[in-house]
């Protein structure tokens, strides 16, 4: 495949698109990483980082108390730069969220390349992956690239990636795993990197009513091992309620999933729990030191 920024001659053949449910899943069990044979760690990922500042203010929050320990970002979203700059004056770990979709009605934002087959008829991203049957694999791809760049561009040095909603094309995930050295959270086949995890659970579908009640549980029978908690945290603001309207299947998501992520995260019981069942908050990778000057509060 030709990568973005060198020449091109013929259009890139590219194989048929690769899907997730053609893949077998193997994000769990893969070589990982210990302190110890009894040592149970725990990386708690905010995704979304950088969509609006809600969002983004809720993650830092997070990092800043010490619960969240990494975060991936929505490189072409509106508060992304601000995002960006807030991770490299704290030394946060960041990951990409690979972008090709924008779900919301009335919140919306565009791909950082021209990318015509991506793009709605307002010029933002097409509301989802499936309406991405007929987009090129090229532009995609060449898109996901300008999304690692922008990251890199910003002095920091991402270190994981995984899709916003879920994958377009495992091929072009894999090649891009590669290239940069990203670790997938997303099931991808050789040559690409998969994160290498014991288990894998997701904050956000839990009920907001129990949803307390259900991350205590979890955690409370995690076994030796690195374990990943995903989430979608944001501060409670109007805005959110505004990304579309209440009839849309998406609206818990605007607002009540991120706001009660946030509650059960920054809850001191969950902080509690953590500390007396000898739970190591941890990111999948060290992160960079904080600039001098500027000391990293997450320890």
């Amino acid at each position: 495949m030709e990568h973005a920024g060198e020449a091109r001659g013929a259009p890139a053949q590219h194989p048929r698109r690769l899907l997730a449910d053609r893949l077998p899943d193997l994000r769990l069990r893969q070589g990982v990483l210990s302190t110890s044979d009894n040592a149970v760690e725990l990386v708690v990922q905010a995704d979304d980082y950088g969509m609006h500042p809600a969002v983004t203010d809720g993650v830092d929050r997070l990092f800043e108390s010490g619960i969240v320990t990494q975060a991936s970002v929505m490189a072409p979203a509106p508060d992304a730069s601000r995002a960006l700059a807030s991770a490299f004056r704290t030394g946060m770990p960041l990951g990409v969220h690979l972008t090709l979709a924008c779900e919301w009605d009335f919140y919306r934002w565009s791909p950082l390349t021209a990318a015509p087959t991506l793009r709605a008829a307002d010029g933002a991203f097409l509301p989802g992956i499936p309406e991405l049957r007929s987009a090129s694999v090229d532009e995609a791809y060449d898109e996901l690239v300008a999304q690692v760049e922008a990251v890199v561009g910003a002095g920091l040095s991402p270190q994981h990636m995984e899709s916003h909603i879920r994958p377009f094309d495992l091929t072009i995930l894999a090649e891009l795993s590669s290239r940069y050295g990203l670790e997938s959270r997303d099931p991808i086949p050789h040559p690409g990197l998969t994160m290498r995890l014991d288990s894998l659970w997701h904050l956000s579908v839990q009920p907001p009513e129990t949803k307390l009640a259900s991350l205590l549980d979890h955690v409370a029978t995690l076994p030796s091992g690195r374990h990943m908690i995903v989430a979608h945290p944001a501060e409670d603001h109007d805005d959110l309620r505004r990304f579309c309207p209440p009839t849309s299947r998406r609206w818990k998501w605007a607002r009540e999933i991120r706001v009660s992520d946030s509650a059960a995260l920054s809850s001191p019981e969950f902080a509690a729990s953590c500390r007396d069942l000898g739970i190591s908050l941890s990111a999948t990778h060290v992160p960079r030191q904080a600039p001098s000057g500027d000391p990293l509060s997450h320890r």
